[in-house]
């Protein structure tokens, strides 16, 4: 146990994370390199520790034994990690992965199963630190250490002193497996510009992570949300949210999210910003980051705790009712109602409008849903007789426009719609038609625009598609038949295959592989001469691609490699050959240091001693040609 092989085990600071905890540890006890302080910890060298969500912690824990600072497992999961950041917008099947994970796992796989890589809100934040929190902590407790509030995601802004957090890039990181602390921040700090919005958004996170939710279920969740939703007015004239309105207000509120750090993942895209809020609502299985959830609480609650109120009040009342919708409408739709609406619902003093004006829905789902419990309804006044629909369908035959039949009979385009849907002969009358006028419009054009591009020699049927590429597209979906028969293509010429004298191929490589031998030889200081090596000159992929056709090649090449013991015997006959110039004492570990030999093998030492045995007992010198 590490218990029993440190010296002293700091107690846990105020807000301090685990991992600033280990690194505070390894630190006072002047525990060795990464790996041997992570064997001593973790009882393996090979993770790499996480800041946020750290690893096997029940071997952790069991190491530490009584140095730790957490009672049980539990608390360590509670205080030094960011797990109950996490935990209340995990569904509890997820939560009960990842927890398995931080206690029993590696990490492989951790933040996939969250969805945050999937979120791309980064999976792996800098380290930040407050400058003013830094000195407070030196002044009240003598060091420096990563607190778990200036950790949270998307936060750049101290919650207390509304400044600038500094950051430190992972990749500033010495060794990835290295417990750092932020005593080397200020050196080289990175300011994130802020404003109220960016201390509002660090508040709120922090009070998330004090509230210490357990998992929601999404389904509550997401009620809550479309609950609060309604509450504000986002809705539709049909009774449904208005999410386009709901992400302009959310724009307004957090003036474009500027100085967000997440502000282009936030908008998304101009065509559809802030696309994440409707599957906070419709979808709610999807999981997303908690940066999306706190946004959208923070507009519709205003703080985390008054969110949760709102959970658990929604839940007491039971508004988990679903009640099918009238099988005509739609075989799937259902109707979320609290059971004070079930009972306007069944209320038939209430008129339908009166009820969806109520519940939020249409008048049509309520009349639908009266309909199929078999509850008496008013039906609507009919104000078309039989002859004004046979007017409408001769006007609808002669391809009149469906606004212009409504406005001259004097009924809705909804009723045209409608009696349009009931006569199919006419409506397949209709569309024959209007394929045929398309179809003679469309060749029209078409055949224009490849007549144009021939006459004025800009080309053929690819420079007819650039102009008139929309008629190309519809023709071959509708009249390929014609479009074929009348666009002839012209093909293209086929070039004659060059073929490839190899003879001569193999005549000029070899050549210039034995310049290049003599070349790599020569320099100094000398290096193995390796197969890639050799080919990079000569185009390597070509040559080992087709290295079967190249035999002179492939011999010199063969020759020209050399093995280590090779490469080690030139450089000890170098360095032998200029320690004889400089005098007639030679020394094997002269030999060595001169000939710069990272591995000295047996063979290579055996062969360096014979060499200057056999040198000095001659006490001449040799002709040696220097590589």
């Amino acid at each position: 146990m590490l218990s029993s092989r440190i010296a002293y085990a700091p107690e846990l600071l105020p807000d301090e994370l685990f991992y600033s905890w280990l690194a505070r540890l390894a630190q006072l006890n002047a525990i060795g390199s990464p790996r041997e302080c992570l064997m001593r910890i973790f009882g393996i060298n090979s993770i790499v520790p996480s800041v946020d969500l750290p690893t096997r912690l029940l071997a952790a824990q069991q190491q530490m034994g009584d140095c730790s600072p957490f009672e049980t497992l539990d608390d360590l999961l509670e205080v030094g990690t960011l797990l109950p950041y996490h935990r209340p917008f995990l569904n509890p099947a997820a939560y009960s992965r990842v927890r398995e994970i931080l206690v029993h796992g590696d990490g492989k796989g951790l933040k996939v199963v969250m969805g945050r890589v999937a979120n791309r809100f980064g999976a792996n934040p800098p380290l930040r630190s407050c400058p003013a929190c830094l000195t407070e902590s030196v002044t009240r407790h003598g060091c420096f250490y990563w607190m778990r509030r200036h950790q949270l995601p998307g936060v750049s802004h101290c919650s207390i002193h509304a400044i600038p957090l500094q950051a430190l890039p992972l990749e500033a990181r010495t060794h990835r497996q290295r417990l750092v602390l932020p005593v080397a921040v200020g050196q080289t700090p990175v300011r994130i510009t802020s404003g109220a919005g960016q201390v509002r958004f660090a508040e709120l996170s922090e009070q998330l992570v004090s509230e210490a939710m357990p998992a929601l279920d999404p389904h509550r969740r997401s009620a809550t949300y479309e609950a609060a939703t309604r509450a504000l007015g986002f809705v539709t004239r049909r009774g449904r949210v208005d999410f386009a309105e709901l992400a302009s207000a959310l724009r307004r509120r957090f003036e474009e999210f500027e100085g967000f750090e997440h502000q282009e993942r936030l908008l998304a895209s101009a065509a559809s910003p802030l696309s994440w809020i409707r599957p906070l609502i419709e979808i709610p299985e999807r999981s997303l980051h908690p940066i999306c959830h706190l946004l959208l609480i923070e507009f519709l609650f205003g703080s985390v705790t008054v969110f949760k109120s709102a959970y658990a009040i929604h839940d007491a009342q039971g508004t988990s009712v679903l009640i099918p919708a009238y099988p005509d409408i739609s075989q799937s739709t259902t109707i979320r109602l609290s059971a004070g609406h079930e009972a306007a619902l069944r209320d038939t003093s209430m008129s339908c409008r009166q009820v969806a004006a109520l519940t939020g829905h249409s008048v049509t789902t309520i009349v639908a849903w009266r309909r199929s419990q078999t509850i008496p309804i008013r039906e609507r006044r009919k104000t078309l007789s039989p002859s004004k629909v046979d007017q409408i369908l001769g006007a609808l035959a002669s391809q009149a426009s469906l606004p212009s039949v409504a406005e001259r009979f004097g009924v809705s385009l909804s009723s045209v719609y409608r009696i349009l849907a009931e006569h199919p002969s006419t409506r397949q009358s209709r569309g024959d038609q209007a394929l045929a006028a398309q179809t003679t419009l469309r060749r029209g054009r078409w055949s224009a625009s490849l007549q144009s591009c021939q006459n004025q020699k800009e080309g053929g049927v690819v420079a007819a598609r650039a102009k008139a590429g929309a008629d190309y597209a519809w023709l071959y979906r509708h009249d390929r038949a014609w479009l074929l028969a009348t666009t002839r293509v012209t093909p293209r010429p086929q070039r004659a295959s060059l073929r490839v004298d190899w003879v001569r191929r193999d005549a000029d490589l070899s050549q210039r592989l034995l310049h290049q031998v003599e070349l790599l030889r020569a320099e100094h200081p000398s290096r193995r001469l390796t197969k890639t090596r050799l080919l990079r000159v000569l185009g390597e992929a070509m040559v080992r691609r087709n290295l079967h056709n190249l035999p002179t090649l492939d011999t010199h090449l063969t020759q020209a490699i050399e093995s280590a013991y090779a490469f080690g015997v030139r450089r000890i006959e170098f360095a032998l050959a200029t320690l004889i110039s400089n005098g007639p004492d030679l020394q094997l570990w002269r030999v060595k240091r001169l000939a710069g030999l990272r591995v000295w093998s047996a063979e290579l030492t055996a062969y360096a001693n014979s060499q200057t045995d056999k040198l000095n007992a001659q006490n001449t010198v040799r002709t040696h040609s220097l590589p």
